[in-house]
């Protein structure tokens, strides 16, 4: 019969370990609330990198559909960040990260808005948006931003995100 001894020190590192990465799991996943001046933010969190925004709602099936293009591509460039903005005020931090883990999106940032009045923050992000989705953001490394309204189509996407990745490289 084998005996099993307990090493406390050995014990201690992991109870450690396994602390600091359920921390920085719940970082990752934390649930921001957006409002006015987050997009702002947003952009200058992220300023001379590139990166996608994605405002999206549960009930838009064409958010579905792009939600799960992201979800298909992204893997293959790890270098571009994705936003995610749901536009439902005060969805559940259960329901966004429901939706995103079924389009594998688990670890994209989130962002929730956090208004009752929602066209105001629609007049925050553009002022001619009057809520229209989904509605995407592409910015290059140059700070570019551009603006897509529906769905956008996958060769549009992969050639965006083939030309990011050749200048994250250079």
């Amino acid at each position: 019969m084998r005996r099993f001894s307990f090493n406390p020190i050995k014990i201690g590192l992991l109870i450690i370990s396994l602390f600091f990465t359920q921390q920085s799991l719940a970082e990752t996943t934390k649930i921001k609330p957006f409002v006015k001046g987050s997009f702002q933010q947003i952009q200058r969190d992220n300023k001379n990198s590139s990166y996608i925004v994605t405002f999206w709602s549960e009930t838009c099936a064409f958010c579905m559909k792009e939600l799960d293009l992201f979800g298909k591509l992204l893997k293959n460039y790890p270098g571009i960040k994705l936003i995610s903005i749901t536009t439902d005020p005060f969805l559940e931090e259960k329901t966004v990260n429901q939706i995103l883990f079924s389009k594998n999106l688990p670890d994209v940032q989130k962002w929730v808005f956090a208004e009752a009045f929602a066209e105001r923050l629609y007049f925050d992000v553009a002022r001619n948006w009057r809520g229209e989705l989904p509605l995407t953001y592409f910015a290059d490394s140059q700070n570019k931003l551009v603006k897509h309204l529906g769905v956008i189509k996958e060769q549009e996407l992969i050639d965006w995100l083939s030309l990011q990745s050749t200048s994250i490289e250079n």
